[in-house]
């Protein structure tokens, strides 16, 4: 199969997991109108996979969208920054360690929106969102290491990345 082919196959396949992992896999937190999700594992394992073009092109688009989807619009311009930024660092750093890459972008996701919740509803809202986010980034760690090292061989050698 073309290796192009490919690649663009998988980007569909990470698109839609990621929306779905947002959107399904979604748990609101009661105070304030923010939700914990398993959005992160995708972002991440893209990022490890396929570099940190693709981290943040699935990470930016997919999480904006799913914002979009399900119900939180105001938010989506603010994800497709900082997801993607995310994505970005994630799948940059990777090639040096994966473990500061996803602790890294863990912590840019973490700051973004502590910024944004306390903007948006107020210095209240920050604890609760790096609380919630400290969790999210944990999980979605823990499993995109899990699953890039069952993965890896389906990823693209460092030329073909995107």
């Amino acid at each position: 199969m073309n290796v192009r082919i490919k690649k663009l196959a998988f980007m569909g396949l990470f698109s839609a997991l990621l929306v779905l992992a947002t959107v399904v896999l979604r748990f609101p937190v009661p105070t304030f109108n923010l939700y914990f999700n398993l959005g992160e594992a995708i972002i991440y394992l893209t990022a490890l996979l396929y570099g940190g073009a693709a981290g943040a092109l699935i990470g930016g688009v997919g999480s904006a969208l799913a914002d979009i989807i399900g119900g939180y619009p105001v938010w989506a311009p603010i994800t497709f920054v900082i997801k993607g930024l995310e994505g970005f660092i994630v799948g940059t750093v990777a090639r040096k360690n994966i473990y500061l890459a996803v602790f890294l972008g863990g912590i840019t996701m973490m700051i973004g929106y502590a910024l944004a919740a306390g903007i948006m509803y107020g210095i209240g809202a920050v604890p609760v969102e790096l609380a919630g986010d400290f969790v999210q980034v944990s999980a979605g760690a823990v499993i995109s290491l899990f699953l890039h090292n069952r993965l890896k061989d389906i990823s693209f050698n460092d030329e073909d990345k995107f």
